[in-house]
Protein backbone atom coordinates (compact mmCIF):
# COMPACT_ATOMS: atom_id res chain seq x y z
CA UNK A 1 0.00 0.00 0.00
CA UNK A 2 2.77 2.45 0.94
CA UNK A 3 4.74 1.51 -2.19
CA UNK A 4 1.71 2.16 -4.34
CA UNK A 5 1.20 5.60 -2.79
CA UNK A 6 4.87 6.44 -3.27
CA UNK A 7 4.75 5.38 -6.96
CA UNK A 8 1.64 7.51 -7.49
CA UNK A 9 3.37 10.45 -5.82
CA UNK A 10 6.52 10.10 -7.96
CA UNK A 11 4.57 9.87 -11.23
CA UNK A 12 2.81 13.16 -10.66
CA UNK A 13 4.17 16.32 -12.16
CA UNK A 14 6.38 18.71 -10.23
CA UNK A 15 3.63 21.35 -9.91
CA UNK A 16 1.17 18.82 -8.53
CA UNK A 17 3.72 17.64 -5.97
CA UNK A 18 4.52 21.20 -4.90
CA UNK A 19 0.82 21.97 -4.53
CA UNK A 20 0.35 18.84 -2.45
CA UNK A 21 3.33 19.62 -0.20
CA UNK A 22 2.22 23.25 0.18
CA UNK A 23 -1.31 22.21 1.07
CA UNK A 24 -0.01 19.68 3.60
CA UNK A 25 2.27 22.26 5.24
CA UNK A 26 -0.52 24.81 5.30
CA UNK A 27 -2.88 22.34 7.00
CA UNK A 28 -0.24 21.39 9.57
CA UNK A 29 0.58 25.02 10.38
CA UNK A 30 -3.11 25.91 10.61
CA UNK A 31 -3.75 23.03 12.98
CA UNK A 32 -0.80 24.13 15.13
CA UNK A 33 -2.09 27.71 15.19
CA UNK A 34 -5.60 26.58 16.13
CA UNK A 35 -4.29 24.25 18.82
CA UNK A 36 -3.63 27.23 21.07
CA UNK A 37 -7.11 28.73 20.52
CA UNK A 38 -9.80 28.03 23.10
CA UNK A 39 -12.63 25.82 21.97
CA UNK A 40 -15.92 27.65 21.57
CA UNK A 41 -18.30 26.33 24.18
CA UNK A 42 -22.07 26.26 24.13
CA UNK A 43 -22.21 29.03 26.71
CA UNK A 44 -20.84 31.47 24.14
CA UNK A 45 -23.95 31.02 22.03
CA UNK A 46 -25.84 34.35 22.21
CA UNK A 47 -29.25 32.65 22.12
CA UNK A 48 -28.29 30.40 25.05
CA UNK A 49 -27.03 33.45 26.95
CA UNK A 50 -30.33 35.30 26.46
CA UNK A 51 -32.36 32.23 27.38
CA UNK A 52 -30.24 31.74 30.51
CA UNK A 53 -30.46 35.40 31.47
CA UNK A 54 -34.24 35.45 31.28
CA UNK A 55 -34.66 31.96 32.79
CA UNK A 56 -36.49 30.60 29.73
CA UNK A 57 -35.49 26.93 30.01
CA UNK A 58 -37.55 26.13 33.14
CA UNK A 59 -40.58 27.95 31.74
CA UNK A 60 -40.37 25.97 28.49
CA UNK A 61 -40.12 22.75 30.49
CA UNK A 62 -43.22 23.82 32.40
CA UNK A 63 -45.01 24.49 29.10
CA UNK A 64 -44.04 21.07 27.80
CA UNK A 65 -45.22 19.43 31.02
CA UNK A 66 -48.52 21.26 30.79
CA UNK A 67 -49.15 20.28 27.17
CA UNK A 68 -48.22 16.66 27.85
CA UNK A 69 -50.54 16.59 30.88
CA UNK A 70 -53.40 17.98 28.78
CA UNK A 71 -52.99 15.41 26.04
CA UNK A 72 -51.83 12.54 28.27
CA UNK A 73 -54.14 12.92 31.25
CA UNK A 74 -56.40 10.16 29.93
CA UNK A 75 -53.48 7.71 30.30
CA UNK A 76 -54.20 7.62 34.03
CA UNK A 77 -57.27 5.45 33.31
CA UNK A 78 -55.54 2.41 31.74
CA UNK A 79 -52.56 2.87 34.05
CA UNK A 80 -54.71 2.65 37.17
CA UNK A 81 -56.75 -0.24 35.79
CA UNK A 82 -53.47 -2.10 35.21
CA UNK A 83 -52.12 -1.23 38.67
CA UNK A 84 -55.34 -2.26 40.47
CA UNK A 85 -55.75 -5.47 38.49
CA UNK A 86 -52.11 -6.43 39.03
CA UNK A 87 -52.42 -6.15 42.83
CA UNK A 88 -55.90 -7.64 43.44
CA UNK A 89 -56.64 -9.63 40.25
CA UNK A 90 -60.42 -9.38 40.44
CA UNK A 91 -63.06 -8.06 38.06
CA UNK A 92 -63.96 -5.36 40.58
CA UNK A 93 -60.46 -3.98 40.40
CA UNK A 94 -61.13 -3.01 36.78
CA UNK A 95 -63.99 -0.74 37.83
CA UNK A 96 -62.07 0.59 40.82
CA UNK A 97 -59.07 1.30 38.61
CA UNK A 98 -61.29 3.02 36.08
CA UNK A 99 -62.85 5.27 38.75
CA UNK A 100 -59.48 6.16 40.31
CA UNK A 101 -57.95 6.63 36.86
CA UNK A 102 -60.78 8.89 35.75
CA UNK A 103 -60.36 11.07 38.84
CA UNK A 104 -56.58 11.24 38.45
CA UNK A 105 -56.90 11.84 34.69
CA UNK A 106 -59.21 14.81 35.19
CA UNK A 107 -56.88 16.19 37.86
CA UNK A 108 -53.84 15.75 35.58
CA UNK A 109 -55.62 17.47 32.70
CA UNK A 110 -56.66 20.42 34.91
CA UNK A 111 -53.08 20.74 36.18
CA UNK A 112 -51.91 20.64 32.57
CA UNK A 113 -54.21 23.52 31.66
CA UNK A 114 -52.90 25.48 34.68
CA UNK A 115 -49.23 24.81 33.82
CA UNK A 116 -49.79 25.71 30.17
CA UNK A 117 -51.59 28.95 31.02
CA UNK A 118 -49.01 30.04 33.60
CA UNK A 119 -45.80 28.71 32.03
CA UNK A 120 -44.12 32.14 32.20
CA UNK A 121 -44.83 32.55 35.93
CA UNK A 122 -42.44 30.85 38.38
CA UNK A 123 -45.28 29.25 40.38
CA UNK A 124 -44.92 26.80 42.09
CA UNK A 125 -41.52 27.87 43.28
CA UNK A 126 -38.84 27.68 40.57
CA UNK A 127 -41.22 26.08 38.03
CA UNK A 128 -41.39 22.86 40.05
CA UNK A 129 -43.83 20.23 38.76
CA UNK A 130 -47.15 19.98 40.57
CA UNK A 131 -47.71 16.29 39.78
CA UNK A 132 -45.13 13.54 39.48
CA UNK A 133 -44.36 12.08 36.08
CA UNK A 134 -46.63 9.25 35.02
CA UNK A 135 -44.92 5.95 35.85
CA UNK A 136 -45.45 4.92 32.25
CA UNK A 137 -43.11 7.71 31.09
CA UNK A 138 -40.73 7.63 34.04
CA UNK A 139 -37.62 5.86 32.74
CA UNK A 140 -36.03 5.77 36.20
CA UNK A 141 -38.71 3.60 37.79
CA UNK A 142 -37.44 0.35 36.24
CA UNK A 143 -41.01 -0.72 35.60
CA UNK A 144 -41.61 -3.73 33.39
CA UNK A 145 -42.90 -2.96 29.87
CA UNK A 146 -46.62 -3.13 29.29
CA UNK A 147 -48.19 -5.71 26.98
CA UNK A 148 -47.51 -5.07 23.29
CA UNK A 149 -44.47 -2.92 24.14
CA UNK A 150 -42.18 -5.89 23.87
CA UNK A 151 -43.31 -6.57 20.31
CA UNK A 152 -41.17 -4.49 17.97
Amino acid sequence: MATRCLKTYLHRGFNERMALVTLTLFCLSASQALAGQPVVSESQDPVEDVMGRFNVHPSLEKLGRGISNIFGGWLEIPLNIHNRYRTTDTAGSIFTGMAVGLFKGVARTVVGVYETATFLLPYPENFAPILPTLPYFDKRSGQQPYPFEEMH
